[in-house]
């Protein structure tokens, strides 16, 4: 539908078939302590990271300065209405927030071990400014670099798995959550000074976090009652069908109105009437009488609505590469027309519709349509499939496609904290 923009594998095209509006206040069901109560107790009293102490190993960090800090860059965008009218959406970022964000990368390094290594390479750089640079707007931003479970791991598994072989690398996972649980508490310990936060991922950085809120929130009053929400697409949240609480969390529910706390938002995307739906890599689920959930960002107590995209303008040329081609490469129907626009990044208004979904075979997603006019002087499609994937949908650009609304819920939550 969008570019998306991450997955950097050169060498893994065959290998990645297993990756794996409204106003009223409202809090979580568990119980919650107001900002004004501080909360300055620590609950991880003593704690000091060898990682990730002070700026070592982040790539988005408060003190970090300049260019060595991935979440100062220009993040300014073209929006291209429907009569090709080009308005450029400035960014700037909140001067003195008040709440923090805690980003997780997706699966993006392409190290040849199992896990990668702790130097932050242009994936894990680009992908974590494209995905959490305009959070910006809203917190202090915090974004380690991880030994994450890498690309050529999961190809690897997937090519000696379809030969009868076993995962080569069973503790990878295990080596990721335990380097962002050490920067999470180094966060907390040390440099959150008691503030709200709202954790931010995609894929395996939003699996990751799933575990980390109910393992390490929901046990911890004290976590819990600074817990903004959780922007985690790409990862299946369970829930019993049809109702937004229980399986992968016990307090956390869903997010269904934009000023509630202690929520979630989790979705995964396809497009609408995708013949991959019927064998989904997400959005299901194997657990007997629960669901995937799906929180439409635009939309949280459902139906269809508006998203907004902010799509990179210019992709790296490995990226296009791996894009299965679909429409003139940029917000025009006139390919030309689309190196005019002079932001690093552009949007649609209007032209992308989201509305959550349940199909025949029980998988929930975040279904996608493009409203097409071919008297419209923009694009009619975009790419967004990856070449090499199967039954991925547009896992890729879960984030890119709704970037607008997942920051604009941000702020409106961070305002509802911040006034209790």
């Amino acid at each position: 539908m969008i570019h998306p923009f991450l997955l950097s594998v050169a060498t893994v095209s065959l290998l990645l078939s297993a990756c794996g509006g409204d106003s009223s206040s409202t809090s979580s069901a568990a119980t919650r302590v107001g900002a004004s109560a501080a909360n300055t107790s620590n609950p991880f009293p003593g704690y000091q990271s060898t990682l990730y102490t002070g700026t070592s190993n982040w790539l988005c960090h408060p003190d970090l300065m300049g260019t060595s800090n991935v979440c100062n860059g220009n993040f300014d965008s073209t929006a291209v209405a429907a009569d090709a009218t080009a308005t450029t959406l400035s960014y700037a970022p909140a001067t003195a927030p008040q709440v923090d964000c805690f980003y997780v990368y997706p699966t993006t390094s392409i190290d040849l071990m199992g896990n990668s290594d702790l130097n932050d390479d242009l994936q894990e750089q680009q992908t974590t400014a494209l995905q959490f640079g305009r959070y910006g707007e809203v917190c202090r931003q915090f974004a380690p670099v991880y030994r994450q479970r890498t690309l050529t791991a999961l190809g690897l598994t997937t090519f000696t798995g379809a030969l009868g072989g076993i995962d080569i690398a069973p503790n990878a996972g295990e080596v990721a959550y335990a380097d962002v649980l050490d920067a999470f508490k180094e966060y907390i310990a040390n440099q959150s000074d008691g503030r709200g936060f709202i954790l931010v991922g995609h894929s395996q950085g939003s699996g990751i976090l799933r575990r980390l809120i109910a393992e390490e929130i929901e046990t911890r009053p004290a976590l819990l009652s600074r817990f903004i929400s959780a922007h985690i697409p790409g990862t299946n949240v369970l829930v019993p069908t049809g109702r937004d609480v229980g399986g992968s969390f016990q307090t956390v529910p869903a997010c269904r109105n934009a000023n509630q706390l202690g929520c979630v938002v989790a979705y995964v995307t396809y497009r609408a009437d995708d013949p991959q739906l019927e064998d989904p890599r997400f959005g299901l689920s194997a657990e007997e009488g629960q669901q995937a959930l799906c929180t439409n960002p635009a939309a949280l107590a459902g139906g269809q609505a508006d998203l907004f995209p902010i799509v990179p303008r210019q992709q790296p040329p490995v990226f296009r590469v791996l894009l299965i081609p679909r429409g003139p490469g940029g917000p025009y129907a006139n390919p030309i027309s689309n190196f005019t626009i002079p932001t690093p990044y552009y949007s649609m208004p209007g032209q992308v519709k989201g509305e959550c979904k349940v199909g025949p075979n029980g998988v929930s997603y975040l279904e996608a349509s493009i409203v097409a006019d071919p008297d419209d002087p923009r694009a009619d499609d975009y790419p967004g499939e990856f070449i090499g994937g199967s039954n991925w949908g547009l896992h890729l650009i879960d984030v890119s496609i709704a970037q607008g609304n997942l920051v604009l819920l941000a702020q409106r939550q961070a305002a509802s904290y911040l006034r209790q």
